[in-house]
């Protein structure tokens, strides 16, 4: 039966993707011009206080959706000062951009770490500041980057709470791997692996490492995209690279105090377009499938919610308010019954709050902070929290020997990540294919949302039963069933640490070293509830996985002016080794019904997984500039790797 779903293979989700808060669009196009009339391609473009943007193309020209109430554009690129513009009623909007001088001046930071004035670098870097994340909030910081940098790429998911984001930098390299840059947190490769999009016969998306990261702690993202920016990053690289680095403490007289709270809400909005005057039901030739010479009185009768009912195949007779029974036995009258999609959603809920606490002397400076977010998704009983903690310090020791460290923890905790695809589990596509006369609520059934009673009792004296299913096609699923008792959840720590030691040996001449460790641990539970329609004895499973990798570094640095020749330039090294491992364990039916514990299952199967790798590079860079105007740059790097099979286990 699974393969009459794959026809609504990518559009099941497709409306959780039109997220929005209670907000009408409006199209708004235009294009940008320099002072002399000449076309700015890579403009950004950015709706004021929202999260909503765009880049103009090689001409200059760009469109944006605007939300109704939102009056102001902000038009913004390198080398240019800032324009706002205010829409109002207008749908189109040109702009001409002055160049700022000052802008041109500005340093930004580069690959690994550090500060070079933006006229001084030989390709395309990007520096976006940590107060856009914070403003209109996402759960994962990367969509955000979606119109703020040209040539930037950041598809949203539709997939519900903590879901992966896709970042492609000047296009797909490759026609394998994941195309996606690597992500460096103060000086540290940060693993972003995905665990698991939906295959053919469906899924959960599982997210990435980018959820973990809290954006009040970030002070300024770079985005290196071309290969001679991340060079110094090696291989793995070639995707390019982007730099956040993170909130740090500053000298200041007490102790300074930072809170934010921010609330977003989210509701899906309802862009199909069924047609309400016929019943579902399947043709073949001239006669209907599953029908009587009358609109029948039994369940089954012209089609249901999914034997032959899809709302795509509305074959059957018109609707005229006559009785008709239902699947619940109750007789309703045969008409349209109304926006299904309202009655099930739910709006999402955001709520984030956070504190930072800083302080000290020029010379030993800290910060500290703390953040909570609550998500409850769209579709009933999903939901993200995570908690984050970091803490920053800053140490001078005389005038030469300068240590910075920082330590990142979070905490999170993924409810019910719903499935998507194809129809196991998957609530939303039970929702698609309700015949139009059927009220979803009708299947809520029994104590239990979407169960059938059938006598057992839990030990919290709740009744447990089957899933409650109108039809023979034991693969539609309930959608209430498949919110509330499927569960498909996980819990993840992560650590992310590093320190910096400085030594300047003299006015011209330094030497740092720096370590970090990236380490995680993840534990996912996995339910098919006992009694769903196409598995009756149900089944579970439970994995963990452990991730970590610590780079060690050194550099020895030289920076000199010569009248007006400046020379900087730097050798160094990194040692880089990384360990993952995964145990997990599943099983079919279970030995006493309805309790859904991995101990109970009644078939156990067992897996192990352990890999490790190494990579040790040396690189270098070197640049000579005249009157500050004229610059000479070159860069490079080579990696040995080494990829060390199971066997080498603990040892390696």
């Amino acid at each position: 039966m699974k393969h009459r779903y794959l026809l609504l293979a990518g559009m099941l989700f497709f409306v959780l993707a039109n997220l929005t808060a209670f907000a009408q669009q409006k199209t708004v196009s235009g294009s940008v011009a320099d002072s002399k009339g000449n076309s700015l391609p890579g403009v950004n473009v950015i709706v004021k206080g929202t999260s909503s943007g765009t880049v103009t193309d090689a001409a200059g020209k760009y469109i944006i959706s605007v939300p109704d109430g939102s009056k102001i554009l902000v038009f913004s690129f390198i080398g240019y000062a800032s324009k706002e513009i205010e829409v109002g009623n207008q749908t189109s909007v040109d702009v001409a951009m002055d160049e700022d001088v000052k802008q041109l001046a500005e340093v930004v930071v580069t690959a690994l770490g550090i500060e070079r004035s933006t006229k001084a670098l030989q390709s395309s870097v990007t520096q976006v500041n940590g107060d856009n994340f914070t403003q209109a909030r996402e759960l994962g910081f990367a969509n955000q980057l979606a119109g703020r940098v040209a040539g930037v790429n950041v598809t949203k998911i539709a997939s519900g709470p903590a879901a992966s984001t896709r970042v492609v930098i000047r296009g797909a390299k490759s026609l394998q791997g994941s195309n996606q840059p690597l992500y460096v947190i103060d000086g540290i490769p940060m693993d972003n692996t995905n665990f698991g999009q939906s295959g053919v016969w469906g899924g959960p998306d599982n997210g990435d490492g980018l959820n973990s990261l809290n954006p009040d702690d970030i002070q300024s993202i770079t985005v290196l995209k071309g290969a001679a920016s991340a060079a110094l990053y090696g291989a793995r690289a070639m995707n390019g690279v982007i730099l956040v680095t993170t909130k740090k403490g500053t000298g200041r007289k007490g102790i300074g105090i930072e809170i934010n709270s921010n609330l977003v809400t989210e509701k899906v909005i309802d862009y199909t377009d069924f047609q309400k005057q016929y019943g579902a039901g399947g043709y073949v030739g001239t006669t209907l499938a599953n029908s009587v010479a009358t609109k029948g009185s039994t369940v089954g009768d012209w089609g249901t919610a999914f034997n032959n009912g899809w709302n795509s195949q509305a074959w059957g007779p018109k609707f005229d308010g006559t009785g008709v029974v239902q699947p619940d036995g109750i007789v309703r009258p045969y008409s349209y019954a109304g926006d299904n999609w309202k009655r099930f959603y739910q709006t999402g809920v955001t709520a984030t709050n956070s504190i930072a606490l800083s302080g000290g002397s020029e010379t030993q400076n800290f910060r500290f902070s703390y953040a909570n977010l609550n998500n409850s998704g769209v579709v009933p009983n999903s939901g993200f929290k995570r908690n984050n903690f970091s803490l920053a310090s800053n140490s001078k020791f005389g005038k030469r020997v300068t240590l910075v460290s920082k330590v990142l923890y979070s905490h999170e905790e993924a409810k019910n990540r719903p499935m998507i695809s194809d129809s196991p589990g998957n609530a939303v596509q039970s929702l698609y294919n309700i015949p139009g006369d059927q009220n979803v609520e009708l299947y809520k059934q029994g104590p239990k949302l979407g169960a059938v009673p059938v006598g057992m009792v839990t030990p919290d004296a709740k009744q447990v039963g089957e899933e409650f299913q109108p039809t023979n096609n034991l693969w539609g699923q309930n959608p209430y069933w498949a919110a509330h008792q499927f569960i498909n959840s996980d819990v993840r720590d992560r650590v992310n640490a590093s320190a910096n030691l400085r030594y300047d040996i003299t006015d011209f001449l330094y030497a740092t070293g720096q370590a970090g460790m990236d380490w995680y641990t993840k534990r996912s539970e996995n339910l098919t509830p006992q009694g769903t329609g196409y598995a009756l004895q149900g089944g579970m499973s439970e994995s963990e996985d452990r991730v970590r990798e610590v780079n060690l570094q050194w550099t020895l640095g030289y920076d000199k002016t010569f009248g007006k020749i400046r020379a900087n330039a730097f050798v160094g090294g990194n040692r880089m080794r990384r360990q993952s491992e995964n145990i997990n364990i599943s099983g079919n039916g279970f030995n006493a019904p309805f309790l859904p514990f991995i101990n109970n299952v009644a078939s156990r199967n067992w897996g192990y997984g352990y890999g490790a790798s190494g990579i040790n590079s040396v690189f270098g860079s070197a640049e000579i500039a005249y009157d500050n105007y004229l610059f000479v740059t070159a860069t490079a790097r080579q990696d040995w790797f080494s990829v060390m099979d199971a066997k080498a286990g603990k040892n390696y």
